[in-house]
């Protein structure tokens, strides 16, 4: 088995990159970062397919500046809407299987229990928009193209090789800053280097259905606020520092977040 890799140069394309590399069994992989593969480019998506003939394709490329992309929201959209699109599309044409990856922020938070593959989304700002958009794109090319895929969501995503919230809280306190984390949303922390090993074993063994996209909530068990996960960092990481809990109010952030955003994984 080939299985074609997008944004193959971010936080979770290199730990899928990873956890093929230290699993003998694992497909063959084709890593394609951004300047190897830019999804934005139809053409560039179906070369690159129409060249290495994978017989999967694991989509991680994808705009995920949450506040910035409130500034870029056509940016953002050419990248999670039409990207999405371009890679569904030739796969389909190629007969490739193709696991595209979402998050839970396409979920407004206003649910009081985890959230189910089934619920609709409700997203609250143009990241967790587009990437809405960019799943519906991807059942669309499915049904039309009689294309086989999962749309797998997940979130809070921390890890090696790319900026996220807990290596940031720890190069602040070990700076010496004061450190101001919010403690009214919750979420599921997910360490890319349990989601890239299942990633790879679900392409491997799921088989969806032609013509249909079957989504699924892929994440670390447990849920937490960033209070308590900045706290949790700090301690396993042995840092002391002092951490301050405010509201989102006072954080007053560009991008509205969901207050509540564990998905149901099973």
């Amino acid at each position: 088995m080939k299985v074609l890799i997008t944004g193959a140069g971010g936080m979770l394309g290199r730990a899928v990159v990873w956890a093929a590399a230290r699993d003998p069994e694992a497909p063959a992989v084709v890593p394609l970062d951004r300047a190897a593969l830019d999804v934005t480019d139809r053409a560039a998506v179906e070369a690159a397919l129409e060249r290495e003939a994978p017989d999967a394709v694991i989509h991680c490329a994808a705009y995920t500046a949450v506040d910035r992309a409130e500034d870029e929201p056509e940016r953002a959209a050419a990248v999670n809407v039409e990207g999405a699109r371009h890679v569904a599309v030739a796969a389909a044409h190629r007969g490739a299987a193709l696991l595209h990856v979402s998050t839970d922020y396409v979920f407004d938070g206003r649910a009081r229990r985890p959230y189910r593959p089934s619920d609709p989304p409700a997203p609250l700002g143009v990241y967790g928009r587009t990437k809405a958009e960019g799943e519906a794109a991807v059942r669309d090319a499915v049904r039309e193209g009689g294309g086989r895929a999962l749309i797998v969501r997940t979130g809070w995503l921390y890890g090696p090789g790319g900026r996220n919230f807990v290596d940031t809280v720890l190069a602040r306190a070990r700076a010496g800053e004061t450190l101001r984390v919010v403690d009214d949303q919750r979420g599921g922390p997910t360490w890319t280097r349990s989601l890239g090993p299942a990633l790879l074993e679900l392409v491997r063994r799921a088989a969806p259905a032609p013509g249909e996209a079957t989504v699924l909530h892929l994440a670390d068990r447990g849920e937490a606020s960033w209070y308590e996960l900045a706290c949790a960092a700090l301690t396993l990481a042995g840092v002391d520092a002092a951490v301050e809990p405010v509201g989102s109010d006072t954080w007053a952030a560009p991008a509205p977040r969901p207050a509540y955003a564990v998905l149901d994984i099973g």
